[in-house]
């Protein structure tokens, strides 16, 4: 029988979802690291990886020419020979053959094989007719034309093959790994504890971060000088030397100026190294919540860091040249700038570490001040100082501009004649948030629906719950441990809070940024979860420009459907605004994505 197929290792459904690393795959990337002598990137492993699987994949074949390729619907003999592909090309005798039993398939055989150095024997269909997935599975054998080599598998299909093996290898104490360069633990020199201390002293010298290559120079000469000098390749001890470092807890891995470099963990600020709780979202905002096109549009607009979705995809990296952020009162507190995933846009490459150093440019006094900035957490630090100095309040537009020099960015707040102005004004009255108005005067930009003044910051920090908090529904000895503290169910917090500020209006009016903002003074939140209550509880009502009213009789009904969320049917408003509603996070028939 005449038949022309390809291999396996040549199809991409072997690399995507048959390919799995084994002991002998572990074992010749050991050996092979041990040949080479140096560490090696992941990218590398998985082309020698690639390479084995086709070497194998070509010994199965050159021995497979004194047996018939097995095929199901193919008719043998007692005592032939046979190649099974499916089986890393085992080849095995036919011991016997007798007629199959299954009349949903109609006839066909079953042949008896025992397969070389194994000692069952194992059965097969043969003859068989019907269609069906095992005519369909045959796997791949001959190489024709425009086969790909080994690199271009890799190039291909590598990105699942580098997956299995980072997580194999990974598992196995043999293997270290630093940054994606992988080599052997039993192969890395020592790094005398005094090589550690001179690296720390380095460091603190220079108060600020310092390359790999710079901490390994300087402190190999230190140790030349005392006779303590190891020796192997500058390239092995410059990577042991990286290792030893990230298993010290004195240093950390950041990046500076967009090259990794090492820091002494306790000169980065805490608030860079661990999230600062204000930050953290209380009521998360959750994927489909019903907005309607006008809250839709604030939240687009106002970019709540918190109201980004696991999981979507960034804004591609150097599309932007300025940005404007609105503060909240979180980010106020804690000298922070929210950065959404459009936001970082204003990078121009983003760095591998996790957390780099950036220089913040005063625009208007040319001054510089050093931050840092956290991708993955969605904010920057460093402009606490920046903020106090220039008055910001809470609702403040601030541009950040990429700068000339790479991870440089200025920052501005429009300064200009102070504007007097009646805003509300925050207080805390028998342990309850309340609102006034007073006359201030800013001399930055704002938005007037988000800005609050904050007043006593330490009154409004005996209200503040963060997500360590016990939930509503949480036990009740937890509730009263917690006490005032307690998370409160979102919408009962909303209609506390909505009365507050609606007496602020004659006409009892509420808008929908200004609700946004207050409930952050107390608790975080992104502006989705507070906006769906808006949509899909009846008692509030949208009656135009973004304000809101509420209607207590209407407390307990909650609209269900689309329909009913846009045409809102238990209102008794007369100037109600009926607006189209959308689900948030999920692409609407316009091709927009809400």
């Amino acid at each position: 029988m005449s038949f022309q197929r390809q291999r396996r290792t040549q199809t991409a459904e072997y690399w995507r979802d048959e390919f799995s690393m084994e002991k002998e795959d572990v074992e010749r990337i050991y050996d092979w690291l041990v040949e080479e002598g140096e560490p090696r990137s992941t990218e590398e492993i998985s082309q020698k990886a690639i390479e084995y699987r086709c070497q194998k994949e070509e010994m199965a074949l050159s021995r497979q020419r004194g047996g018939q390729i097995y095929l199901p619907q193919d008719s043998y003999k007692v005592g032939q020979r046979v190649v099974f592909p499916a089986l890393d090309y085992a080849i095995g005798e036919v011991l016997s053959i007798r007629v199959g039993n299954n009349p949903r398939y109609g006839a066909f055989e079953v042949i008896q094989v025992k397969l070389d150095g194994q000692e069952q024997p194992r059965e097969f269909a043969a003859k068989f007719g019907p269609d069906h997935p095992l005519r369909r599975s045959v796997p791949s054998l001959e190489e024709g034309e425009g086969s790909l080599s080994p690199r271009q598998l890799n190039a291909e299909y590598g990105a699942s093959v580098r997956e299995r093996i980072a997580a194999a290898l990974s598992k196995n104490d043999e293997f270290v790994c630093l940054g994606d360069h992988w080599f052997l633990q039993g192969l890395l020199p020592e790094v005398p504890p005094f090589q550690l201390n001179i690296a720390e002293a380095i460091i603190d010298e220079r108060r600020q971060p310092v390359a790999l290559a710079e901490l390994y120079e300087k402190s190999s000469q230190v140790l030349d000088e005392t006779g303590l000098t190891s020796t192997g390749k500058d390239s092995i001890r410059s990577y042991a030397l990286a290792h030893a470092l990230s298993q010290d807890p004195r240093f950390v891995e950041i990046s500076s100026a967009g090259t990794s470099a090492w820091y002494l963990s306790n000169a980065v600020p805490e608030a860079v190294r661990h999230k600062p709780p204000r930050l953290v979202p209380v009521y998360m905002t959750r994927k489909g919540a019903w907005l309607n096109r006008e809250l839709r549009d604030f939240a687009i607009e106002i970019l709540d860091e918190a109201d980004e979705l696991p999981g979507t995809q960034p804004a591609a990296l150097g599309s932007l040249e300025s940005i404007q952020v609105v503060l909240t009162y979180p980010h106020r507190r804690e000298g922070t700038l929210p950065l959404s995933k459009r936001a970082l846009g204003l990078l121009a490459e983003k760095p591998p570490a996790d957390r780099f150093m950036v220089t913040f440019i005063d625009q208007s006094s040319n001054e510089d001040m050093q931050g840092w900035m956290i991708p993955d957490q969605g904010y920057a630090w460093g402009l606490g100082e920046w903020y106090r100095r220039h008055e910001l309040p809470i609702g403040s537009i601030i541009e950040v501009r990429r700068g000339d020099a790479p991870f440089t960015f200025l920052v501005t707040c429009e300064d200009r004649k102070r504007k007097s102005d009646w805003i509300r004004e925050a207080k805390v009255v028998g342990g309850r948030l309340m609102f006034g108005m007073q006359r201030k005067a800013y001399t930055c930009r704002y938005d007037k629906h988000v800005l609050i003044d904050e007043g006593n910051v330490g009154e409004l920090d005996s209200l503040w719950v963060d997500s360590s908090a016990p939930s509503a529904d949480a036990a009740p000895s937890a509730l009263r441990q917690a006490g005032a503290n307690s998370v409160e169910d979102l919408f009962e917090y909303l209609t506390r809070l909505f009365p507050e500020l609606a007496k602020l209006s004659g006409q009892g009016l509420v808008h929908a940024k200004a609700l946004y903002s207050a409930l952050n003074l107390t608790r975080r939140c992104g502006t989705v979860p507070v906006f769906a209550e808006l949509t899909r509880r009846a008692c509030f009502d949208p009656v135009g420009d973004g304000n809101w009213v509420y209607d207590e009789s209407l407390r307990h009904v909650t609209y269900s459907t689309e329909e009913e969320m846009s045409r809102r049917p238990s209102s008794h408003r007369q100037d109600l605004i009926v607006d189209r509603v959308y689900p948030y996070g999920i692409a609407n028939s316009e091709g927009k994505s809400s």
